[in-house]
């Protein structure tokens, strides 16, 4: 896949890389681990790939194959509100809008590029707004990595005063600072497929691998054929597998017959 949710590795652990550790190690608590199910499709991309030929040949944008999957994905998601809801205090709480998580490995630790309503976006915006995120964690400006930091920064009381007003409760620090529906990209690792681990508020979650030769088309002569794993996660509490089903088997019809 073109699309690299990548910045840097750097084999030194740096102080940004220790902040983020210990905001993971908080954020996936034993006790906010939810219930778990996870989905996988195998969806053909070959239309995918020639529609952004065709937009390539004439856009000032490049457009990547991942600003695609993310654009396709929105316009379905919208449709499935329960995927990109929060699960805080016993109840579902609904979003209003949906808020796209996208990971980027940085150094020893994950930064994130969130980008809202991508369902009213182009696939071009949906590019430049996740080249802009990522121009903005290679300057060290990540709004979420510069809270972590500053809290990390102050003492005692002056730290839970900025905890308070920065990220109040779950439901707040989603809107503000990680978004509602994450999408992480393996591809970028040449990785085939992968599930992701959920935490309370979130309720679900996607993973996309790598753009491989289609294996159903192995002794055929249509030797171009390529495909791709779609792995959903979600709460088993908030929906259940019908509900997860049709959004990916919708997203399946959207992506495959372009």
């Amino acid at each position: 896949m073109d699309a690299r949710n990548s910045v840097s590795m750097n084999p030194t652990f740096t102080e940004r890389d220790r902040i983020c550790r210990e905001f993971q190690m908080k954020k996936f608590d034993v006790k906010k681990i939810v219930p778990v199910v996870t989905m996988q499709v195998e969806m053909n991309v070959d239309r995918l790939l020639l529609e952004r030929q065709r937009i390539n040949a004439t856009s000032d944008v490049h457009v990547t194959i991942y600003s695609f999957l993310l654009k396709k994905i929105a316009s379905v998601l919208v449709k499935y509100p329960l995927l990109y809801s929060l699960y805080y205090k016993k109840k579902i709480i609904t979003s209003e809008r949906l808020i796209l998580n996208i990971p980027v490995s940085i150094d020893n630790h994950v930064e994130y590029v969130f980008i809202q309503n991508p369902e009213s976006k182009s696939v071009e915006e949906i590019t430049v707004e996740l080249q802009k995120g990522l121009l903005l964690i290679r300057q060290g400006k990540n709004r979420l990595m510069n809270a972590l930091m500053e809290m990390d920064r102050l003492n005692g009381l002056q730290a839970l005063l900025y905890k308070m007003r920065c990220f109040k409760n779950p439901c707040y620090f989603i809107e503000h600072f990680y978004g509602n529906f994450p999408v992480t990209n393996f591809g970028t690792f040449d990785v085939t497929q992968g599930i992701m681990v959920l935490s309370e508020p979130m309720v679900a979650g996607m993973v996309v691998g790598r753009i491989r030769p289609n294996a159903a088309l192995e002794n055929s002569h249509d030797k171009e054929s390529r495909c791709m794993t779609f792995s959903l996660a979600f709460d088993h509490r908030v929906m259940d597998g019908a509900y997860a089903g049709g959004f990916l088997n919708e997203l399946k019809k959207k992506i495959e017959q372009l």
